[in-house]
């Protein structure tokens, strides 16, 4: 079992929670929380409590000047058109290729061929 824990946005794909599962995360889906239809920023609340990093593909989630007490977000800017299964394809490609502590505190943006980071931290600690 990996140590971080995740939060799956309304906007992933219910099955998206299972891939993670089946990586071995800790996943809780916001419909299964009764947070359906939240709003981002109780959404945004409800991981920082629960110490969970939002995976999205909403882009609002990686405004850190909106939230500046933030989880931490993974957000898929892949085409509207993708189906489930190329959108679970992708986030299991991504798991497998990236160390867990490069997701600590970022908001790392998922796209087809590449992802980047941006860290969360105060470069001054």
């Amino acid at each position: 079992m990996h140590n971080l824990k995740f939060l799956l946005d309304a906007d992933m794909p219910r099955s998206s929670a299972e891939v993670m599962r089946i990586i071995g995360f800790d996943i809780e889906d916001v419909r299964d929380v009764g947070m359906r239809a939240a709003k981002d920023k109780e959404i945004i609340e409800y991981a920082l409590k629960n110490k969970r990093i939002i995976i999205t593909r909403d882009t609002d989630f990686g405004e850190v000047l909106r939230y500046p007490n933030h989880p931490g977000a993974i957000i898929f800017r892949l085409p509207y058109a993708f189906t489930s299964k190329e959108i679970n394809e992708r986030l299991e490609d991504f798991f497998k290729s990236v160390k867990e502590e490069e997701l600590k505190e970022t908001i790392t943006i998922v796209e087809l061929s590449r992802y980047r980071r941006r860290s969360l931290r105060d470069d001054n600690s």
